[in-house]
């Protein structure tokens, strides 16, 4: 199964990705296979990213005017898969676009999909958000959140969890505490946890990603049905530790 099915990504879509345990590579596999479809895809951020280069994107701009960038943009025949940002700091990180801005391409249609890396996770493998972030445009049609599976076992400390000390200032959870399946899910469910700052038309999906084993694979698919109550439109997983992916949506 492809990426874009699982998720039902649809023509025209902007998808952002949040969460932790594998963000970037979900953001350029589906990238390529929305360009492998014939599609003019943007690939950006709202807070910030290793600047792309190929194979991962054909073009990159980085931005002053947005409505140049859909000008140019618009000469440029598809199939293509287009980075863009603000700038490059110091540390050749990709600095994000202004929400604003993203809102604008999407609702002019400039791209086939806009992807978004809407959040920064220190590649931990769970995420508990800021006050300020998320950072999703308002217009995104679907919003992606992504967890390793492997965090289930693993202490809440700074070297698993990004904002440790958030997660457990939320559920009251001692300094010893170790992620579980219902820390998880009630981290999922806390009006400040996982979750917080999608838009409310936005499409709310979970993808259980670093399913590399028999053992994770059932771990997933356990969390997915659990999560699957909880309003998600869909839950997806992943595995991609081998040539072939594995990509699997759990079912009703």
């Amino acid at each position: 199964m492809l990426l874009r099915d699982a998720l039902g990504v649809t023509p025209g879509e902007m998808v952002s990705l949040i969460g932790a345990g594998g963000k970037t590579t979900i953001l350029f596999r589906l990238a390529r296979e929305l360009r492998d479809q014939g599609g003019k895809v943007m690939v950006t951020t709202t807070t910030k990213i290793f600047k792309p280069t190929k194979p991962h994107i054909d073009r990159l701009f980085i931005v002053g005017d947005v409505q140049a960038l859909v000008e140019v943009c618009a000469e440029i025949a598809a199939p293509m898969i287009i980075g863009a940002g603000c700038a490059v700091d110091p540390q050749g990180k990709l600095l994000g676009m202004p929400t604003p801005w993203l809102d604008r391409l999407n609702q002019q249609g400039a791209f086939d999909a806009i992807l978004v890396e809407a959040d920064d996770a220190a590649s931990r493998w769970l995420k508990i958000p800021a006050d300020d972030e998320p950072v999703i445009p308002e217009s995104c049609q679907t919003t992606v959140w992504i967890v390793a599976i492997k965090i289930l076992g693993k202490p809440i400390t700074d070297e698993w969890v990004h904002r440790s000390a958030r997660a457990r200032e939320l559920l009251g959870l001692p300094a010893e505490a170790r992620v579980s399946e219902e820390i998880l899910l009630q981290l999922v469910q806390h009006e400040e946890g996982c979750l917080k700052g999608i838009p409310p038309a936005s499409r709310k999906l979970a993808l259980i990603n670093q399913a590399d084993s028999a053992a994770e694979m059932a771990a997933a698919q356990t969390l997915g049905e659990k999560l699957q109550k909880l309003n998600f439109d869909k839950v997806v997983i992943t595995s991609y530790a081998s040539a072939e992916p594995i990509i699997r949506e759990v079912a009703d």
